[in-house]
């Protein structure tokens, strides 16, 4: 994976994180959680293809809070898919 791809998602997870603590609108995370979905995958996807451990177990760790966030969106909107 490309450092621009892993950087545009390290700064998307912050942003998830600093939405989660103001709680924002839940449009806004409806949004968040639909990009999270394909974020997970991504990772998942790249983890699995990775040869590099360092770089997977970032990845990996990357890929968990973003599972984090979501289950933390899905909560506070009481859904679950």
């Amino acid at each position: 994976m490309e450092r621009s791809k892993i950087k545009r998602i390290s700064d998307f997870l912050s942003d998830v994180y600093e939405g989660i603590c103001e709680q924002d609108a839940p449009y806004m995370q409806h949004r968040q959680l639909n990009e999270l979905y394909r974020v997970i995958q991504t990772l998942m996807d790249e983890v699995a293809k990775t040869k590099d451990e360092k770089h997977a177990v970032f990845l990996a760790y990357l890929e968990k809070r973003a599972i984090e966030y979501k289950d933390a969106i899905e909560k506070r909107l009481a859904v679950r898919n």
